[in-house]
């Protein structure tokens, strides 16, 4: 069973359309036919499972048959603040599997470490978002948001546990396995390359956050995001 996307804008209570990008790969590509039944979602947590009616060549209509609330998505809710990555590709990586694995949120990152402090793809970021949104079935679509220096992401931070991956000794390091009531949310920071400075781990520690340690092993950033969220959620 596939997920397929249209904004909530295009949804009544009883019909929905789907347009432009989204309507030509269903006609062009897929092939699918008037009568066919298909599952679209909002992206905002709702699955609607529907009958195609009518198909031209940039818009398909459908009538809804049933409408499911927030299937396949987690209990608890991770915002992921990701370090920009020297080499854009593993970072998109980083993307696509935080989605896949529930993250809610990803916000880029430049700290210190970061090497292509001015990189800004956040609409071509956005869009891998909801590839991988529709292909692990989820109806939540995060939202990623433009890069923001370290210290002015930590001052978003908002979640009732804030966590920052980092390798150094601390008295505020903890596991997962220390984490045993599961808040209601959760923000974990990840570094890049090279990890945060000693100067941004304090800051952040100042401002409430717990070190987490991710054991023995050293992990490159877009393994430590994907290995800290899989653990989380």
């Amino acid at each position: 069973m596939e997920y397929y996307y249209t904004p909530k804008h295009y949804i009544s209570s009883a019909t929905l359309t789907i347009v432009d990008d989204e309507a030509k790969h269903l006609g062009r590509v897929l092939r699918k036919q008037q009568g066919e039944e298909i599952f679209v979602t909002d992206g905002e947590g709702s699955v609607y499972r529907c009958k195609i009616n009518t198909m031209a060549k940039e818009l398909i209509d459908c009538s809804i048959i049933e409408k499911l609330n927030s299937p396949n998505e987690p209990k608890i809710k991770v915002n992921l603040y990701q370090s920009l990555i020297k080499n854009p590709d593993r970072f998109e990586f980083a993307i696509e599997k935080a989605v896949e694995l529930g993250v809610h949120t990803v916000h880029p990152v430049v700290t210190e470490h970061v090497i292509n402090k001015t990189t800004n793809k956040t609409e071509r970021w956005q869009s891998i978002a909801l590839a991988a949104m529709k292909q692990s079935q989820r109806c939540v679509l995060p939202k990623i948001s433009e890069p923001v220096n370290f210290a002015d992401a930590l001052v978003s931070s908002k979640s009732e546990l804030k966590l920052i991956a980092d390798e150094k000794e601390n008295a505020s390091r903890i596991s997962i396995a220390d984490i045993k009531d599961s808040p209601g949310t959760i923000d974990i920071f990840i570094g890049p390359e090279g990890g945060f400075t000693a100067n941004e781990a304090e800051l952040a520690v100042s401002q409430g956050f717990k070190i987490l340690t991710l054991g023995a092993r050293k992990f490159r950033s877009e393994t430590a995001a994907i290995y800290t969220l899989s653990k989380l959620l």
